[in-house]
């Protein structure tokens, strides 16, 4: 009895001691922590994660736990973990603006964000990473300090650096402080990884001097190295997004032209130019409700669909197939993984669905913005060809609307009851589909 009792203790430290190997988590509220990180002036490392995030579980299972991770973490900071969808965790991940999972904030005591990470990483580079955020500690100065300044007139480039890279870690953008610093700096630092970083950031809309300077960095887009293209690329993209939702937000059509321009100036082929502009009009016609420009797109578009045969859309999804598989052998991607399976499952049948759910969403248009019985029944052609080429509850909710609206209600009931059936078959929720049964039975 004595040596089970012996082996009992013995296994019982062992456990211990291998968990005490990691990061050591403090428990309690937030305030606690903060009162803590005070008595003992250091930083606190906090674990934002949530419970379905693979990331998060892979890190705290490999990395929190390993020596080297623990006794930096440990000595370093208050470490702090919270699940940002519980209790004081949605809050916190409110006020530090959280968009991905997991991330990683080190705070000072007075709750100023100082240093974040986002993301799963190898334990040397999360080492790494609370160096970089040991270092920001030290130099650390309070927003309401650089607040003041900024009042104050303080317009040197190192100072708006500074200020703006403050912003952006608070989640703030800052296009207008851009285009001063931008003012400030010789042109030659233009091309730096460090000021494009920067813009990719910041940037406002294609109006900027921010934007001239990301375009005019297209000539030598092939001698930059891969993080200076990412910047590049992620800004022109940042500033078209902003634009459009500046031109939807003021219905501004001349705006909406001048963001076609910037796309074609930014575009690498006549193919990627089209089908970018396409989509842009697209949208701003969808949202701002303007049917006259929706139906020349759809029209144009929809007689282009419609006239590729079954044959046509074979040969399509085949060569997709194809140049996968021919992508994949040239990065040596082993085609018993469940990633190359899982793409190879989503190219099945791809040029059928895409050209489904194209039909489907040009004769949803129709439904919302146009009445002019001739067009409907144009449009029911596209829905009819959608559910042709896959029968699901959307496309089938699509056309039970548009036969309503032509008057053929006892054909919209139909439709919509398959519509619903095939729902509840593949377990989807029916209740917007129930309520536009009811409202087609009230017409």
């Amino acid at each position: 009895m004595n040596k089970i009792l012996y082996l009992l203790i013995i296994l019982s430290f062992s456990s211990y001691a291998a968990d005490d190997k990691g990061i050591k988590f403090t428990e309690g509220s937030w305030a606690n922590i903060l009162s803590e990180a005070r008595k003992q002036n250091k930083l606190i490392f906090i674990d934002i994660y949530t419970t379905w995030c693979g990331p998060c579980k892979t890190m705290s299972a490999k990395v929190f736990t390993d020596p080297s991770v623990g006794e930096k973490f440990n000595e370093s900071f208050i470490n702090y973990k919270i699940d940002a969808e519980k209790g004081e965790g949605i809050e916190l991940a409110k006020t530090y603006a959280i968009t991905a999972y997991p991330t990683y904030l080190f705070v000072n005591a007075g709750g100023e964000l100082v240093y974040r990470s986002i993301g799963a990483m190898s334990a040397d580079k999360f080492i790494n990473e609370s160096e970089k955020a040991l270092v920001a500690g030290k130099s650390y100065k309070s927003s309401v300090e650089l607040e003041k300044e900024f009042k104050e007139g303080k317009r040197d480039a190192d100072f708006l650096y500074e200020y703006m890279k403050r912003k952006s870690l608070n989640g703030s953008e800052s296009s207008a402080l851009l285009d001063e610093y931008l003012t400030a700096i010789p042109t030659s630092l233009y091309k730096t990884e460090k000021v494009l970083a920067l813009i990719s950031e910041n940037i406002g809309t294609i109006e900027s001097k921010a934007f001239v300077i990301l375009r005019d960095a297209l000539d030598r887009y092939l001698n930059m190295t891969t993080s200076q293209q990412k910047y590049v690329l992620n800004g022109i993209s940042k500033a078209k997004r902003n634009t459009f939702k500046k031109a939807v937000d003021s219905r501004d059509k001349a705006l909406l032209e001048r963001l076609i321009d910037a796309v074609r100036a930014t575009s690498y082929s006549e193919a990627g130019f089209e089908a970018e502009e396409k989509q842009f009009r697209l949208e701003y016609a969808k949202i701002t409700r303007d049917g006259d420009n929706f139906k020349k797109i759809a029209t144009k578009e929809s007689a282009k669909l419609m006239a590729k045969t079954s044959e046509d859309l074979v040969a399509e999804t085949q060569m997709k197939i194809i140049n996968f598989k021919e992508g994949a052998k040239a990065k040596n991607i082993d085609e018993s993984t469940p990633q190359f399976k899982m793409i190879l499952d989503n190219l099945t049948d791809n040029a059928q669905k895409i050209t489904s759910f194209q039909l489907n969403e040009y004769a949803w248009g129709y439904v919302q913005m146009i009445n002019t019985p001739k067009d409907l029944e144009e449009a029911l052609k596209w829905s009819e060809r959608a559910i042709e080429l896959v029968e699901s509850p959307a496309n089938l909710d699509t056309y039970a609307n548009l036969l309503s609206k032509l008057g053929r209600k006892k054909e919209a009931i139909k439709a919509e009851k398959r519509a619903i059936k095939l729902a509840k078959k593949e377990g989807g929720d029916t209740k917007d589909l129930q309520q536009t049964l009811k409202d087609i039975k009230r017409s």
